[in-house]
C-alpha cells in the first residue's frame, strides 16, 4: 500500500509528464493496471473492489490513449484483473464478460505472461466454491483452449518466411 501511495504522490508531484520520456515514461494507464494487480494480490473484499476500480480506469485510459501509447499486454492484464475480481466476488457472468476481450483476441497478440494469467484463472475456476457449475466449466475450457493456442509456436509469425 505504501508503494502504491508513493506512486500516486510521485505522479501528482511531476511538474512535466514529458520530463523523462522514453524508457522512463510510465503512463497513468499502466500505473492503474499495476495497481489493480497489486490490490488483487493483497486480497480481501476492500482490495478486490479497489482492484476492479483500478483495472476499469486502466482500460478507459488505454482506450482513450493514442495508438503509440497503448500497451496491449497491459490492456489484457487489466481485463484479466477485472475478470478475476468478479470471480472472487462470485460473479461468473461478470467474469465471462471481462474475459471476452482476451479470449476473442488473435492468439499472436497474447504474450507468455498473459498465458500464465489465463492458466492461473483457469485453476481458480476449478475451485470447490463453483461446485462444478456449467458456466465455470465452460470458462475453464475456453481459457485452456486460448492458452494452448496462444502458447503454440504456430501462433507466432515465422521470422524465416519470405
Amino acid at each position: 500500500m505504501a508503494a502504491l501511495a508513493d506512486a500516486d504522490r510521485s505522479r501528482e508531484a511531476a511538474s512535466d509528464p514529458d520530463e523523462a520520456p522514453g524508457l522512463f515514461a510510465f503512463p497513468a494507464a499502466k500505473q492503474f493496471a499495476y495497481a489493480g494487480t497489486t490490490h488483487l494480490a493483497l486480497g480481501g473484499p476492500a482490495h478486490i473492489q479497489q482492484a476492479i476500480a483500478c483495472a476499469g480506469t486502466a482500460i478507459r485510459l488505454h482506450r482513450d490513449a493514442e495508438n503509440d501509447d497503448r500497451s496491449v499486454g497491459d490492456l489484457f492484464a487489466a481485463h484479466l484483473d477485472l475478470a478475476r475480481g468478479h470471480l472472487l466476488l462470485g460473479d461468473l457472468d461478470g467474469t465471462e464478460a471481462m474475459l471476452a476481450f482476451v479470449l476473442d483476441a488473435p492468439p499472436e497478440r497474447i504474450s507468455a505472461s498473459i498465458v500464465r494469467r489465463l492458466i492461473a484463472l483457469r485453476r481458480e475456476l476449478g475451485g470447490p466454491q463453483y461446485g462444478g457449475a456449467a458456466q465455470a466449466a465452460d470458462l475453464r475450457e475456453r481459457l485452456q483452449y486460448t492458452a494452448v493456442i496462444a502458447a503454440s509456436p504456430t501462433a507466432r509469425p515465422s521470422e524465416l518466411s519470405t
